[in-house]
């Protein structure tokens, strides 16, 4: 009788735990625990990173380094600070972005796109309006992000445009309000992220809500992805770290009165809400949606196919932010990478870096 009465409360007890061990389960295959690859010999400050094969090239001001993913020994760098052919103009509040285009290094720098071979050697550079923020390759056209103001209505916008090989605008995909305004700031930048894969443009629209669209190299439509996606909230700790963050942005340092000016003589806005896209990243015919949630200093990736159907979630590894500036402007590159199955971060410590990989379990 004893033993049959610790039968059926075991059996009680396995039919109650069940779900929870399930839940456990998912949980733990959520998570996707990293290795350190090692130190990036010499690299302190990068502002971009992008694998092609078996290297990896992270952008340092006008610095390009190649390293070799195996063991992560330095094999070349190339690249120099300037306003010559070949150079590019660094600005303090404001990065660079890198990557890789077939067989070419892309760096978009402030003035100007220049195109190397993955050995360094200068292709070619193209000059570009300082109303530009971003300039993407795009087939034969280029895509440009750029900010433009209604002088009528006191409104500034961020705009997509589609710019022809001789720089001449052809079409405007995408407009948004800016997130700086005249005497406000946005305390959670919610600046437009637009990627190319294969000749097909995509961009994210999350004022809309969890919306991108896809249009061709020639900027004809061809379809729209949406989702639901369940609001977070922003807290009174969000609040806390935008306020720090702006404080901190190398832009407020170098303003006059600095952050107690700022927050005194600006209209600081903070949202109810997130936005429910923070960034993209396509590869490998999958998109990669960075989201605002987080979970034990691991953040939510929505993985898409490039139809915009779900086929998992995932939870990786905390990345470095882009300074508040950067965000707001919608320059400069990504810490982090994904390629190959694989997501690639830099660490930053105080006097160097490291190169952390997740490799990311597939349900396929």
């Amino acid at each position: 009788m004893i033993q049959k009465t610790i039968f059926i409360h075991s059996w009680i007890f396995r039919m109650k735990a069940a779900p929870l061990l399930c839940a456990l389960f998912l949980h733990a295959a959520s998570l996707a625990f990293p290795s350190n690859l090692g130190t990036l010999e010499g690299i302190i400050q990068p502002s971009s990173l992008a694998v092609s094969g078996n290297e990896v090239f992270i952008l340092e001001g006008a610095t390009v380094s190649a390293f070799s993913l195996d063991d992560l020994h330095l094999i070349r760098t190339f690249g120099r600070e300037g306003q010559g052919p070949g150079e590019l103009e660094v600005l303090p509040w404001l990065s660079s972005s890198l990557s890789v285009l077939d067989d070419r290094i892309c760096i978009d720098s402030a003035a100007k796109l220049l195109f190397f071979t993955k050995e360094g050697k200068l292709i070619d550079e193209k000059r570009r309006s300082q109303q530009f923020t971003q300039m993407i390759p795009a087939g034969k056209n280029f895509v440009v992000r750029m900010r433009v103001s209604d002088p009528k209505e006191n409104i500034q916008f961020s705009t997509i445009n589609l710019y022809n090989p001789d720089s001449e605008e052809t079409t405007e995909l995408y407009r948004q309000k800016f997130s700086g305004q005249f005497q406000e700031v946005d305390m959670i930048p919610d600046s437009i992220h637009v990627q190319v894969y294969e000749d097909k443009i995509y961009i994210e629209e999350s004022p809309k809500g969890f919306v991108i669209e896809v249009f061709n190299s020639f900027g004809k439509k061809l379809s729209q992805i949406s989702k639901d996606y369940k609001k977070l909230a922003f807290s009174k700790k969000d609040r806390k770290q935008a306020e720090e963050r702006l404080r901190l942005d190398p832009m407020t340092k170098l303003a006059p009165g600095g952050w107690e000016t700022m927050k005194n003589q600006y209209k600081l806005n903070y949202p109810s809400f997130f936005p429910p896209i923070r960034n993209l990243v396509i590869n490998d015919n999958k998109i990669y949606v960075l989201t605002y949630k987080n979970l034990e200093s691991r953040e939510e990736y929505i993985i898409l196919d490039l139809d915009g159907n779900e086929r998992q979630r995932i939870n990786l590894p905390e990345v470095e932010k882009p300074g508040f500036t950067t965000q707001m402007m919608g320059t400069g590159g990504r810490l982090f990478t994904i390629s190959q199955g694989k997501f690639y971060n830099i660490v930053v410590q105080d006097e160097w870096c490291e190169l952390h990989c997740v490799e990311i379990p597939s349900i396929d």
